[in-house]
């Protein structure tokens, strides 16, 4: 029996706490010694290999004067080399592969950030993140590892929001938002866009079984992201003290792709994340208006916007949870 098997059939015979330590316990539920141990491993290799990447960046940064141009990209050469010598010498899915791609692909940033620094190129540096995450991607397809993917898909995320916030006049990444160019509540919608067909992906990955989307939470990750951008969108759109046609545009798009999110959902009653989600993105979108375009003071704006978040987020949590129990109900009697 499952988690869930033991959970519901510990609900239906109303068992005590003593008796459900008891039932736990027969069905070896509880994480035995050696998973921790295990778990534990895990989470310092990990922790290990972001130290070194850190150790890598501050020491070149410490012994600036001392090193030499040579030198300093060098070290970060060397690093690179070896750590997809190792890769190749223990490939992934080998732990050791995993972690030494990880490394290659952290120092890739750094060696970026070095050319930048060293020749005062003029870059933008959205233009670091956003060459960083193209390099990348032949580490991520070579990892097939859910951290690897996470790391690249927050990379490719700053590169854009660097890229909206600095909002610079040229560069060929226009050719995309050109659709959207000339409004930000628009042009917001294109980052959106893309992490949703990153969502996609990532969820068909998951499906065929794509081990660097084998982890659930990378598919939330890039959903959430895309709900940043649609979220941010939408207050854009209504922060505006006269909403034009393009405001107006913007916010029919975000309520329809959230629209559309939840009767996915819906569909498929196995996830309440995007639907939480939406409800979030609502509440921010709609409290942003309140305090824009209704004007009843301060004190009575305060108690309208607690009044407002009391009421929409109870109702939300409360149908949420009658969600996730109704479905797992209806899975387990499938």
């Amino acid at each position: 029996m499952n988690r869930r098997d033991l959970d519901a059939f510990v609900a239906h015979y109303g068992l005590s706490a003593e008796a459900t330590d008891v039932v736990l316990d027969l069905a070896a539920a509880r994480p035995a010694p050696a998973e921790f141990r295990l778990f534990l491993v895990r989470v310092l290799q990990l922790a290990g290999v972001l130290s070194l990447a850190a150790g890598l960046v501050f020491f070149i940064a410490a012994n600036w004067q001392d090193i030499g141009v040579t030198g300093r990209f060098a070290l970060i050469q060397v690093v690179i080399v070896v750590s997809v010598a190792l890769g190749l010498w223990k490939p992934p899915p080998h732990a050791l592969g995993r972690y030494t791609l990880l490394m290659a692909f952290i120092a890739t940033g750094a060696l970026l950030a070095l050319f930048g620094q060293t020749y005062q190129t003029g870059a933008d540096v959205y233009e670091l993140f956003l060459s960083w995450a193209l390099l990348g991607l032949a580490f991520v397809a070579a990892g097939q590892w859910s951290v690897l993917s996470a790391a690249w898909l927050v990379v490719f995320n700053v590169a854009l929001l660097l890229f909206l916030g600095g909002r610079p006049s040229g560069g060929w990444l226009w050719t995309v938002f050109a659709p959207f160019r000339g409004n930000l509540s628009l042009e917001l919608l294109a980052p959106a866009l893309l992490n949703l067909a990153l969502w996609w992906l990532a969820e068909f990955g998951r499906r065929v079984r794509w081990s660097a989307f084998e982890a659930r939470w990378v598919s939330g990750l890039a959903l959430a992201c895309a709900f940043g951008f649609l979220t941010g969108a939408g207050i854009d759109a209504v922060e505006s003290s006269m909403m034009d046609g393009f405001d107006v545009l913007a916010l029919l798009f975000v309520l329809a792709i959230e629209a559309a999110l939840v009767v996915h959902a819906m569909r498929l009653r196995n996830d309440v994340f995007p639907l939480a989600l939406t409800a979030a993105s609502v509440i921010a979108i709609v409290s942003c208006a309140v305090m824009e375009h209704i004007d009843v003071g301060d004190l009575g704006i305060t108690f309208l916007l607690a009044l407002w978040l009391t009421v929409s987020s109870t109702v939300s949590g409360r149908v949420l949870m009658s969600l996730v129990r109704e479905w797992r109900q209806a899975g387990e009697a499938a």
